[in-house]
């Protein structure tokens, strides 16, 4: 039966359709799309829309930063495809031509040879001066056995003027030697750094992820591709801003995002993850903890032939971790930096979205952000919280004579306040530097406000007295402390008022420490004593009010028992 013959436009037509077919998809308008950054990296995803025809087809996403981890690199999307293969890969390109190497190592061959003549020509010329001092030592010294025969005058003068000639003449010849090579040992240390430098960037490496789909049918597709990039980073920072009058604390929380990673993000999605990548995800792993009975190695005794020490029994005990009990958070004072303007009018904050998973959050930043890859901070709004607040002056005059302001509040947010650094604003004026600790919501935390001078407690000190109780037998000797707070209300609002002081701790139990102003028996909502034998007052003034507070306390023991710590 005979072949058909088939038009040449049928065989054009058919190597067509296999061309689009198998050709790549281009990528070159695959743009970052969305951004999540951690502590340490930063996962990014790059957004492609394209359409395509049905059939096999591939992509290659190029220019992937150089800290891309390729291992992480995923692809998600939207259409009537289906994900065969996904890949990272390094893929090395040469940037140096192998003839300027080439050129540059025979140039460093020559100039090394010309340095070894120079060796050659130095040895030799030493040789010369060791043999002309030879010749002058035969010359002037004695034989065993027989004078050396006399010499005209004449012929020493002209041999001693040939020796210091010559002698002169290699001088000059080594001077010259170690002028050239200290220009060779440049040269070579100039080809030597080229070399190193072409070298070092001969190869030049780039990451790119290959992807391969197959399109069920022709038509538009989606697609995102996701990989982890190290060095990205984001730290939290805050203005806190009490409103003594509102009784209210602002919490203005900030986040400075920084990444070096040779792509820029322009008008990204911005995210921002408390999670812990660095940390791994599961918890380390004890290994068995063994004790054994210890046998010493044998000791020789003198006189004996068969002396071996007992063996003990020995167990070995594990100090305690110590534990830090949690307590409420508090935002600690740094040092004061020059204050800052006042704040201006009250503006329309941005909020970030939260989403709260089981061990992390994820702040969602509601507009585009651009992050240029300078390494330099860009200052991302979260969100501005304002809690209802308790307003606390404290002072503990032993120490200091100042009284402090601080406030406290809840975390009635649903975002977590990670530890980072703080400017604190009272009233509208900047106060001081602080920072602040982990506050989760629905956690209680403590501003601290600065010193205020219109509240005083001035200390004053009644002395010690000592005393003998008991009219028969055993008789109790007592040192009694007394002293009083002054305190001071300047202020034309009522204002709480915490006073702490101490009293010493007894590790003896013949010696007491007994409260006698005021009397104590159980804590009281004016007056407490914790473990550490801190006290504390806790006061409401009046407008302008003035009150002593008296303080005595009497250290009981026996007469004569010794008294360490007073």
């Amino acid at each position: 039966m005979p072949i058909p013959m088939l038009h040449p436009s049928c065989f054009l037509l058919a190597a067509l359709t296999l061309s689009v077919a198998a050709a790549d998809i281009p990528t070159t308008n695959a743009k970052v799309h969305t951004v999540t950054v951690y502590g340490d990296r930063a996962e990014v995803v790059r957004h492609l829309s394209a359409t395509v025809e049905a059939g096999d087809h591939s992509l290659t996403f190029e220019n992937l930063p150089g800290a891309t981890d390729l291992s992480s690199v995923r692809v998600d999307g939207k259409g009537a495809f289906t994900l065969i293969d996904i890949r990272g890969e390094r893929i090395q390109t040469k940037e140096v031509a192998d003839e300027r190497v080439l050129k540059l190592n025979k140039e460093l061959e020559a100039l090394r040879a010309q340095l070894n003549d120079l060796t050659l020509a130095d040895n030799r010329i030493t040789q010369r001066k060791g043999a002309l001092e030879k010749v002058l030592g035969r010359l002037t010294s004695v034989g065993k056995e027989s004078a050396n025969a006399e010499m005209d005058p004449s012929k020493w003068a002209a041999y001693l003027q040939y020796h210091v000639d010559t002698l002169a003449k290699l001088d000059q010849e080594t001077l010259a030697n170690s002028v050239t090579r200290q220009g060779l040992t440049l040269d070579v240390d100039r080809v030597q750094r080229e070399l190193n430098e072409l070298n070092a960037h001969r190869f030049k490496f780039r990451n790119v992820a290959r992807v391969r789909i197959e399109a069920k049918q022709a038509g538009p597709i989606e697609l995102d591709l996701a990989y982890v990039v190290r060095g990205p980073s984001w730290n939290p920072l805050y203005d806190i801003r009490a409103d003594t009058q509102a009784k209210t604390i602002q919490v203005n929380y900030h986040a400075e995002v920084r990444q070096s990673t040779g792509e820029d993000w322009k008008g990204v999605a911005l995210k921002l993850s408390t999670a812990q990548p660095n940390l791994g995800g599961r918890e380390p792993l004890m290994s068995p903890w063994f004790i054994h009975r210890f046998v010493p190695p044998p000791v020789a005794i003198t006189g004996s032939t068969n002396g071996v020490a007992d063996g003990n029994f020995v167990t070995t005990r594990r100090a305690k971790q110590g534990s830090k009990s949690e307590g409420e958070q508090t935002v600690a004072l740094g040092g004061v930096a020059a204050a800052p303007a006042p704040a201006a009018a009250a503006m329309e904050f941005s909020y970030a979205r939260v989403n709260t998973g089981g061990t992390a959050a994820t702040f969602a930043i509601p507009r585009a952000y651009d992050v240029p890859s300078d390494n330099k901070p860009a200052k991302v709004a979260i969100a501005s919280e304002s809690f209802p607040s308790e307003f606390r002056h404290t002072c503990v005059p032993k120490l200091s004579p100042h009284v402090y302001l601080k406030a406290k509040a809840i975390n009635k947010s649903d975002f977590p306040f990670i530890a980072g650094p703080t400017a604190v604003f009272l009233d509208g004026a900047f106060v001081a530097n602080a920072s602040l600790d982990l506050v989760a919501p629905g956690q209680e935390f403590w501003t601290y406000l600065g010193a205020d001078q219109s509240v005083k407690v001035d200390l004053k000190d009644l002395g010690k007295v000592e005393e003998l109780s008991g009219l028969f037998g055993k008789k109790t000797a007592r040192s009694v402390v007394s002293k009083v707070f002054k305190v001071t209300n300047g202020k034309a609002t009522e204002v709480q008022l915490s006073i702490r002081d101490q009293v010493p701790s007894s590790n003896h139990e013949e010696i007491k420490v007994v409260f006698e102003e005021p009397k104590y028996e159980k804590d009281t909502d004016g007056f407490k004593v914790d473990d550490s034998k801190f006290v504390e007052w806790n006061l409401t003034l009046k407008p302008g009010a003035k009150q002593d507070v008296p303080f005595r306390f009497a250290i009981e023991r026996p007469e004569g028992f010794p008294l360490v710590g007073q």
